[in-house]
């Protein structure tokens, strides 16, 4: 049986189908909320028999409708309309419920990985996968674990300021980030607070690539290590 979902203060058990609002049809999957606009979201393109389409709001109806006004309307109309001619982005992002879920664990326990996470914070509300690379500590030099074995050594900064490294690619700046220690009692000591930065990359053949990278602010020691990874 899968995670239950918690959408606006409410909990919807795995597989359940809820409305947030007459425009939205919405199902809770594992812990993830995904929705399915009830509208009509097609678009209704100028034409001879309808030179001025426009979205109306209809008394005791939830969706909007296209109407046509009227050949005669007055040339104004016309500029008015010239912003509809494509698709209504603002209105969409509008009726958007925005739902984005948290980071994954970074893939690897030392080194440079990658975690990922789904939104639909764009301008078409479309969940769509995002990544962003992750360093949790570097391979070499691993700190020992504290002697007490309550928590992580404390998340200490790089003494040097160093380059990221991704494929054959090199950062073009310097950073000082911070890592994550080792835990002596068997717990995992993961990242707790985070943030994502741009970051510019040079690569062979002088190619510049710009990718998301995760920083480090605190980390925590916990029970609940990432499967397959037991070096935390």
């Amino acid at each position: 049986e899968g995670d239950n979902c918690v959408f606006d203060g409410m909990i919807y058990r795995n597989g359940e189908t809820f409305q947030p609002s007459c425009k939205y049809q919405c199902t809770c999957r594992d812990g993830q909320i995904g929705c399915l606009p009830r509208c009509n979201l097609d678009l209704l393109l100028p034409g001879p028999d309808c030179p001025f389409p426009r979205k109306v709001e209809v008394p005791g109806e939830c969706c909007e409708k296209w109407i046509c006004d009227p050949k005669d309307e007055v040339i104004l109309g016309a500029y008015r309309q010239e912003a509809t001619l494509g698709i209504d982005v603002s209105d969409s992002s509008a009726n958007c419920i925005e739902q984005t879920t948290e980071w994954s664990a970074c893939s690897k326990s030392c080194g440079m990985g990658f975690s990922t996470r789904v939104t639909n914070r764009n301008q078409q509300c479309e969940m769509v996968k995002q990544t962003r690379l992750c360093m949790i500590r570097p391979c070499e030099n691993e700190e020992p674990a504290d002697k007490k074995g309550k928590k992580c050594i404390r998340t200490k900064k790089s003494l040097k300021a160093v380059h990221f490294e991704y494929k054959n690619c090199t950062s073009l700046q310097t950073y000082k980030p911070r890592y994550c220690g080792l835990c002596s009692d068997g717990r995992c000591c993961t990242p707790h607070n985070t943030k994502t930065i741009q970051v510019e990359f040079r690569c062979p053949q002088g190619k510049v690539l710009k990718k998301p990278v995760m920083l480090i602010n605190t980390c925590v020691c916990h029970n609940n290590c990432p499967q397959s990874n037991n070096a935390f």
